[in-house]
């Protein structure tokens, strides 16, 4: 981080000692002015290693970080900077890494990437926190946290790379500057769908909340321009209620983006959703697909499929996509399952061309039907005329329309043949 690195350098230098946070704003159990505690853990090699050997004797610099923190990454930048900036025999610089429950070989591997990635070796000492004993002793709290320690061996800054209140402030300017949405990465491991997933938001800025990322170029959630906000997802002006509302959609429309890719992952390509009114217009953003009463469109699917009984519990990861790193939470999907419960609800990949003969006292009636019928099923593919393109035979979508409820109308289908199906409306 730029604002880290510009800090430590002044700190580094001796300059700027009255900066310390107030001990109970410290994102650690370390005191300024006070010793540090006993630094050791193991190499990159297993081998158990300490600072004996540099405490007193350097201005100790102590980054620590974890593969699943993207601000993390960014701060192995600056230690880098860092490294190249200060004498050797001045500034030791120490990267402590804190994925404790990750085998060494894939913290060797991501380091390896890092720098093949950076075109440069991360020229710093490693030390990797294998029982977590070091952050329990220091009582860190957030990372990514850079400690400075004086060669008299008394802590003199903690920087923290994380902030509730200023990360609630970034994505409210993410907001005020345009928008918040999602995306899914996929790659397959083995028979199951692995799914980084995101949300994303205005300039391609990297702005988190929770696990949530704001980049640009999605679809948009919400929008808070120049004249306040120009719709909301509560009808409230409390930024509070607001953002959880952002969270809570964000977080069902990631799990219906996993349940799209998984399907398509077995070749069931399920159509895109139609263009909502805020998308059109920029107002009414859509309310969560997974909460509330109505259950709608690939919302009804997702609970059909009951879906959330085919993933694994989301977790942390992270990953390299060309020459950046992203991070965000994971899940595995088991596809067989999934073939599984498709075939149980008739649920094909294969897509049908079915006539849909209309009688009406009305023409507008049985249009009216129909377009309940796009808005709640999520098997019609596109529309030609008097013919639906859809996921299944006409028994199942008989099926489908007796089901809708259209206020003030009284709907009767019949199946004619494989082909064709008759509707009437009065």
């Amino acid at each position: 981080m730029r604002r880290i690195r510009a800090l430590l350098l002044i700190l580094l230098l001796g300059l700027c000692a009255g900066l310390a946070a107030a001990q109970d704003d410290l994102p650690t159990g370390v005191a300024i002015d006070s010793p540090l505690p006993k630094v050791s853990g193991v190499d990159l090699t297993g081998e158990r290693v300490n600072l004996d050997d540099v405490m007193g004797k350097k201005t100790l610099v102590l980054s620590f970080w974890s593969i699943y923190c993207s601000d993390c990454v960014m701060e192995l930048d600056d230690l880098r900077s860092i490294r190249a900036e200060f004498p050797v025999d001045e500034v030791e610089v120490v990267a402590v890494n804190t994925d404790s429950s990750l085998p060494l070989s894939r913290i060797t591997s991501f380091l390896r990437r890092y720098e093949g990635v950076r075109g440069a070796q991360l020229n710093v000492r490693h030390i990797l926190d294998r029982d977590s004993s070091l952050l329990e002793n220091l009582g860190v709290r957030y990372i990514p946290l850079m400690i400075t320690v004086s060669k008299a061996g008394l802590v003199t800054s903690v920087v923290s790379g994380y902030n509730h209140d200023e990360d609630q402030g970034r994505l409210h300017r993410a907001l005020q500057e345009g928008s918040v949405a999602l995306g899914v990465w996929n790659s397959s491991l083995r028979g199951r769908l692995r799914s980084i997933l995101r949300s994303s938001g205005p300039s391609g800025e990297s702005v988190e909340w929770g696990t949530f990322r704001v980049e640009e170029e999605m679809d948009l959630f919400g929008v808070y321009g120049p004249n306040g906000w120009e719709s909301t997802f509560t009808s409230s002006s409390d930024r509070v209620q607001e953002m959880g509302k952002v969270e809570e959609t964000v977080s069902g429309r990631l799990r219906i983006a996993l349940m799209r890719n998984a399907l398509a992952s077995i070749g069931i390509r399920l159509p895109r959703d139609y263009q909502n009114p805020f998308q059109q217009h920029g107002v009414h953003p859509p309310s969560c697909p997974l909460k509330g009463d109505e259950e709608r469109g690939l919302s009804k699917l997702y609970y059909e499929l009951d879906f959330d009984t085919i993933f694994e519990t989301l977790e942390e990861s992270a990953l390299w996509i060309d020459d950046t790193y992203h991070a965000g939470k994971v899940c595995d999907v088991d596809l067989g399952l999934l073939r599984d419960r498709t075939a149980g609800i008739n649920f094909s990949g294969e897509v049908s061309e079915i006539s849909v003969i209309t009688a009406s006292d009305y023409d507008f009636k049985p249009r009216a039907v129909l377009s309940e019928l796009v808005k709640t099923s999520y098997r019609i593919k596109g529309i030609k005329e008097n013919t639906l393109i859809y996921f299944g035979d006409s028994t199942t979508l008989v099926d489908e329309i007796e089901e809708l409820s259209v206020k003030g109308l009284n709907i009767y289908t019949e199946k004619l043949d494989d082909k064709t199906v008759r509707v009437e409306v009065y």
